[in-house]
């Protein structure tokens, strides 16, 4: 073990009261869901760090960076001597997260939200831990009367339109089946996840052609990558399915569609008007 890294760790061993509560002073936050919902709270003041999904809302901009959720170091997370990592269940690797906790810096994950409910939980969770019960109270209220007025905007359509997302674009498709964030919020918005598979997975030109998606959904994040629409809708995979051939692209925030967060509602109201918008 490098000598800069023993002295991190025997650093951090302040990290938990002596009373066995979590100690809430120096948080890093691995999860772009996580870090909106404590910004929600109004304890962003308690933040150290947060991972590159996090950039809701802008201020997480000013936050020093710890990488990407799924590719953390431990060297990065103690160096900031935190006293908490708050982590979604996507957030790894799972040795450095040992390795954290074996510092003496308590790591605390939090199951990806994939519904309503799961968010709530989440909500309920962090008020609890940062001791922002009213606080919570209202986010939930909030979030139970945007989904309410989402449902209503959904119940207002017949059709269900048939959609696929795509996560990457880089060579091969990789597109979102079933128990992943984008198929819930696809169902949630009056869509139809056409994709018969469970996570991501790559999908050929043939299968893409075959499944026949009446819409196309992604990220921004992959539109950065492409260089533009255009680039995304050439791909072989989409240039020959009705969805590429009207130019039913639809691209949204890639943490706001998939990050399950206290904006659930309003992002599932604003992707179902768009669904169903006609070409």
């Amino acid at each position: 073990m490098p000598i800069v890294l023993m002295w991190v760790l025997l650093a951090c061993a302040w990290a938990v009261h002596a009373d066995g509560a979590l100690d809430t002073q120096r948080v890093v936050v691995a999860g772009g869901g996580l870090t909106a919902t404590l910004y929600a709270l109004g304890v962003e003041d308690h933040i150290v760090a947060v991972d590159s999904s996090s950039r809701w809302p802008p201020a997480t901009a000013e936050k020093p960076q710890v990488g990407y959720m799924r590719a953390l170091t431990a060297e990065g997370v103690l160096s900031l001597s935190p006293t908490l990592v708050l982590a979604s269940g996507e957030a790894g690797p799972a040795s450095v997260l040992h390795l954290i906790e074996a510092a003496g810096v308590p790591v605390r994950q939090l199951p990806a939200p994939r519904s309503a409910a799961d968010v709530r939980t989440t909500i309920h969770t962090l008020a609890r831990l940062f001791e922002r019960p009213a606080r919570g109270r209202e986010l939930i209220e909030h979030l139970d009367a945007a989904l309410a007025q989402a449902r209503d905007i959904v119940a207002g359509y017949d059709e269900h339109p048939r959609v696929l997302f795509v996560l990457s674009a880089d060579g091969q498709l990789l597109t979102a089946g079933r128990d992943t964030a984008a198929h819930a919020m696809i169902e949630l918005a009056g869509g139809r996840n056409i994709t018969d598979y469970t996570g991501y997975k790559p999908l050929t030109p043939e299968a893409a052609v075959e499944l026949a998606p009446d819409v196309i959904l992604t990220g921004d994040h992959v539109i950065a990558a492409m260089g533009s629409r255009q680039a995304l809708l050439a791909k072989p995979a989409l240039a020959l399915t009705p969805a590429g051939r009207h130019g039913r692209l639809l691209v949204m925030d890639s943490l706001r569609l998939l990050g399950f967060g206290p904006r659930l509602g309003e992002t599932v109201a604003r992707l179902a008007r768009q669904l169903h918008e006609q070409p």
